[in-house]
């Protein structure tokens, strides 16, 4: 069911509306954009570069081995560097302010090709960046895998511990890792610094569980087997290592974050399959996690739209046919909606102020929506010379006032949101 919910989200396609020129981005009527107060400061030294997660690294390995750009990198930022991986791709840091590629960790095992490891950044902790590596077989079955924490200066390992090669994947938040180890009884809560054990939760039997980070914290979801929709939810104390059991709080792949302390989970009909890609949801389910008390609200309509989230006390969704829809996380009253060009939205990012939300598809497309009315601002034009067939769908991140993101097809870049239309130089 996770993996179902995750794959249905990603699989968006879209359409184009038709928009004005202006240089390198279509900038639509109506903008209430004002950037002497709504954008923010551009980092010092910021220029607006544009890269490739395949580009000469000044450290490590200096050429990305086997990668063609056909595949999505997975990529997460601290602000100051975005951090990638992917398939076919090793570790691999580049500063966000200048777009240089600082170094490529060569995590690989010797021998080993570059169509048969995988990794994925899972976060970044001070100085160390935690990484899961997946070793494959000819037919792109896992081998080995194994959870790594980089030096952040220069991509050199620090520690690493076996992960079983049937999990569910591995998940990173406030300062522990959370993966599956031995033989998957439990999911062990590890120090991210170095590596030791601070506890564990143990999986029920019965159940597929899944370790993930909201808002920065570490949880761990599991859902039946049996076809019953049962699920578990573990709230998982990074300092202890212990958790808390919530006994089926909502439907499995339903999280979206944290709200005045609740748990506020979007649930959709997983009944409807006929509607295309996009889900349809239909009730906010939230939870106290000390008491365990859950208040369900039905929407007074349903909304369609992928991965869903929660920023600024607001919810936002996207359909594949790029209408973004603005809603309260308490009532599930509409706030608005509004139409964009995105040709497979992402998720939603909402700067510090809360004033500006923006969106990409997995082109590079961006849009700037603002956040009280839902007005588009601005789109800008795509960047990606051709679409990875990996599915992962762009995030954009804020380096200061300036914005970075990454497209399917490995390509890097940055944005000045007041002048979306600056084309990108050496």
């Amino acid at each position: 069911l996770l993996a179902a919910a995750v794959v249905t989200a990603l699989a968006l396609t879209g359409y184009s509306l038709l928009g004005s020129r202006n240089g390198d981005a279509e900038v639509r009527t109506g903008s209430s954009a004002s950037p002497g107060s709504r954008w923010g400061t551009l980092p010092t030294g910021w220029k607006p570069w544009q890269t490739t997660v395949s580009a000469t690294a000044e450290h490590g390995v200096k050429k990305a081995p086997g990668y063609e750009g056909d595949t999505s990198p997975s990529c997460v930022s601290d602000g100051s560097s975005v951090y990638c991986g992917g398939t076919s791709l090793l570790p691999t840091r580049v500063d966000a302010t200048t777009g240089r590629t600082l170094w490529r960790s060569g995590i690989a095992p010797a021998g080993v090709a570059a169509d048969h490891f995988i990794t994925t950044v899972l976060g970044v902790d001070g100085g160390l960046v935690l990484v899961e590596l997946q070793i494959t077989d000819g037919g792109g079955l896992g081998k080995a895998q194994s959870v790594l924490a980089l030096d952040a200066s220069n991509g050199t390992q620090v520690w690493s511990h076996a992960v079983r090669t049937d999990s569910l994947g591995s998940a990173y938040g406030a300062g522990v890792t959370l993966t599956q180890e031995g033989d998957g009884s439990t999911v062990t809560v590890r120090s991210a610094s170095d590596g030791t054990v601070r506890g564990t939760v143990p999986v029920p039997a019965g159940y597929l569980c899944s370790p993930l980070a909201a808002d920065g914290y570490p949880y761990v979801e599991c859902g039946a087997q049996d076809g019953s929709n049962a699920t578990k939810f573990f709230v998982v104390d990074p300092g202890s290592g212990s958790a808390r059991t919530l006994n089926s709080p909502a439907q499995t792949g339903s999280f979206v974050g944290t709200l005045s302390g609740q748990l506020l989970f979007l649930e959709s009909d997983d009944q409807d399959v006929n509607n295309g890609p996009d889900l349809i949801y239909t009730r906010i389910v939230r939870v106290d996690p000390d008491a365990g008390t859950i208040t369900v609200t039905k929407l007074p309509e349903h909304y369609r739209g992928g991965l869903p989230t929660l920023a600024h006390g607001t919810l936002y969704l996207a359909t594949s046919s790029g209408l973004v829809t603005a809603f309260s996380p308490t009532t599930g009253a509409r706030l608005w909606n509004s139409h964009t060009t995105l040709e497979s939205p992402g998720q939603a990012s909402a700067d510090a102020s809360g004033r500006t939300v923006y969106m990409a598809g997995a082109s590079g497309r961006v849009v700037a929506l603002d956040a009280a009315k839902g007005t588009v601002l601005w789109e800008s034009s795509a960047r990606a010379e051709v679409l990875g067939n990996s599915g992962l769908l762009p995030t954009v991140w804020f380096n200061r006032g300036a914005l970075v993101l990454s497209t399917s097809d490995g390509t890097i870049f940055t944005l000045d949101p007041a002048h979306p239309e600056r084309k990108p130089v050496g």
